[in-house]
This record gives structure tokens, C-alpha cells and sequence, in this order.
């Protein structure tokens, strides 16, 4: 008997577990691929969107007198008020910027990858800031790996590691207790992520 209740109890915690999980899910809503690629020295993208804070505006500006490492200017303004003022290194290939949208809670997140790097940014009201929630160069990868911030077309939100055959994802979940993603290592084996991805 004890078996029995302590198999349905893990049938409804493992399908309470499957719901709660199946709610949430992403769109990307933007995508701009590698856009600096088509920029002048000193020329700027510009882009503002809708979020329930306000008008987001993005300005990434190519600079041409700066050193390598700071090639790259990335400002965001919500309300006129600019919330992050950061500095990315010249690339091969340019920088992609995309807008991945958490269809549970509204929420927007935007990403801006390389292939060396990929973040995802978040705005965090409480801080009135832009910031880093997924930086690749936190999670293990092989040397090399270009690396992929994006929805899938099932709607999850994953990080991509792609070199050659060798293929490794990251699943990430919000977790509103925190206020931060969780996440999960999928591990190796995947079909390439531009197959997958929205």
C-alpha cells in the first residue's frame, strides 16, 4: 500500500512538474543578424521597443578611434533615462542582436552574440538597470565554439555551443523566486541550432 500512494504521489508531482514547465515559453520577436557588419566607422543601429517599464531604446554604435577591445559602444535609454553604457570588442563577422519575449510574463529579453561571446540582457526594475542574465563564457564549451542565444521552435530559451560536429545546449528557465534563470545542461549531441531555432 505505501507503495502504491508513494507511485501515484510521484505520478502527480512529475506531471505537476510537466505543466508548470510546459508554461513557460519564449518567442524571439527580433532579429538584426550581424548588423555591424553593415555599419560605417561611427555610424549607430538604433532601435527603440515597446516594454511594459516604457520605451526601450537601443544605440550600437561602431566606433573607429578606439582600440580593439572597445569597438563596439552598446547604450540603452528606457524612458530617456540611459540604464546600461557598455563597450564590446572588434569581431569577426559582426554582432546579431535579437529580442527573445517570455510569452508566461510579457517579459523581454535582448540578446547580443558574436562568435566568441553571447549575452542576454534583462531589465531589472528594482535596480533601474540593464543586466547581464546569461554571459556564454560562464558555462563550459569547447574552445572554439561559436557560441547561440536564442528561442527554440518548441519555445524554449537555450545557449548553443556549436564547433564543427561537436554540439552542447544549455535550457534556461525562469525562476521568479529568484529573480534569475535557472537552467539545465542538455549535453552533447544536438542537430545544429539554426535548424531549431524560431
Amino acid at each position: 500500500m505505501k507503495k502504491c500512494i508513494a507511485f501515484v504521489l510521484s505520478l502527480f508531482v512529475m506531471a505537476f512538474a510537466t505543466v508548470c514547465f510546459a508554461a513557460e515559453s519564449y518567442q524571439m520577436t527580433y532579429e538584426a543578424n550581424n548588423f555591424t557588419e553593415e555599419l560605417k566607422n561611427d555610424q549607430a543601429f538604433s532601435e527603440t521597443f515597446t516594454t511594459p517599464y516604457g520605451p526601450l531604446k537601443f544605440q550600437i554604435r561602431k566606433l573607429w578611434q578606439s582600440s580593439s577591445d572597445n569597438r563596439l559602444h552598446f547604450m540603452a535609454w528606457l524612458n530617456d533615462k540611459k540604464i546600461t553604457d557598455e563597450h564590446f570588442p572588434k569581431v569577426d563577422y559582426g554582432y546579431t542582436f535579437r529580442v527573445i519575449k517570455n510569452i508566461s510574463t510579457s517579459e523581454q529579453f535582448y540578446v547580443l552574440q558574436s562568435i566568441e561571446r553571447a549575452c542576454l540582457f534583462g531589465y531589472v526594475p528594482s535596480a533601474n538597470k540593464l543586466v547581464v542574465y546569461i554571459d556564454s563564457q560562464n558555462y563550459a564549451h569547447e574552445a572554439g565554439a561559436y557560441p547561440y542565444i536564442v528561442a527554440l521552435k518548441n519555445g524554449d530559451l537555450v545557449l548553443a555551443f556549436e564547433k564543427a560536429g561537436n554540439r552542447r545546449r544549455y535550457q534556461f528557465t525562469w525562476d521568479s523566486k529568484a529573480n534569475w534563470f535557472g537552467y539545465s545542461d542538455l549535453g552533447m549531441g544536438w542537430t545544429s541550432v539554426r535548424k531549431d531555432k524560431q
